[in-house]
């Protein structure tokens, strides 16, 4: 702790031009540019400061005066890749006056072929989130909010619209569920490519698949209701 102060305080003794900044402007985007790449290949818990620090040429106090800590550097990193693909998501963005069932529909073709290849593409944001997924960080209620609960809210309104009730009755949460688990089977995952190396489905008719599949579900389900009003 002794020699991080001190390099620390060494670190803020440096000349700052403009009074702004450390005298190696490249310092941060460095300690950023490698926290990028580490992040994505081992996930938060795996990776120190000091590797970081390492890889970067940088000392440790740099870290802290940046960020303050590993968390506020993986924040960063986090933040970023979100900013990079939240104003892209394609799969929110039905055209403009579409029905309840266009609006899922397009939500399942665009998603399902997105999740597919995404580890071939190898999105920052998504890299990332596999990490999350198997060993949640602090960060995850915040980056939930930020990634997931858009499309979360997207499907719920256009599956309450065609159940005819309030996003909060359950039925709608069921129904997300149930879509979001078919569309999430098809992320890369190396265990099914070993157990069934022979498995193969064409992702385009998959999609319509669940597109058709998951609707036909959910009329079932409006249905069910309207028969249960005129009984009563």
């Amino acid at each position: 702790m002794r020699r991080l102060r001190e390099e620390w305080r060494r670190e803020r003794r440096r000349p700052r031009p403009g009074g702004r900044r450390l005298r190696d402007p490249d310092t941060r985007e460095r300690i950023l540019r490698v926290a990028r790449q580490l992040f994505a290949e081992s996930g938060f818990r795996q990776v120190t400061v000091r590797d970081i620090s390492r890889e970067a040429s940088a000392n440790l106090a740099a870290v802290s005066y940046y960020f303050g800590d590993k968390l506020g550097l993986y924040k960063e990193v986090v933040d970023e890749a979100i900013g990079a693909v939240s104003g892209a998501d394609a799969t929110i963005r039905a055209p403009e006056g579409s029905s309840p069932e266009a609006r899922i529909r397009h939500y399942i073709r665009t998603y399902v072929p997105a999740v597919a290849t995404a580890e071939a593409r190898g999105v920052l944001i998504t890299r990332l989130m596999r990490h999350e997924m198997d060993e949640p960080t602090q960060l995850a209620p915040w980056i939930a909010e930020r990634i997931i609960m858009p499309r979360i809210q997207y499907l719920a309104t256009a599956i309450a619209e065609l159940l005819g009730c309030q996003v909060t009755d359950p039925r709608v949460g069921r129904c997300v569920v149930s879509i979001q688990s078919q569309c999430l089977f098809f992320l890369p995952n190396r265990f099914r490519k070993a157990a069934f190396p022979d498995w193969r489905e064409d992702i385009v008719h998959m999609a319509e698949h669940i597109a058709g599949f998951s609707l036909a579900g959910i009329r079932a389900l409006a249905g069910q209701a309207e028969k249960s009003r005129d009984g009563a």
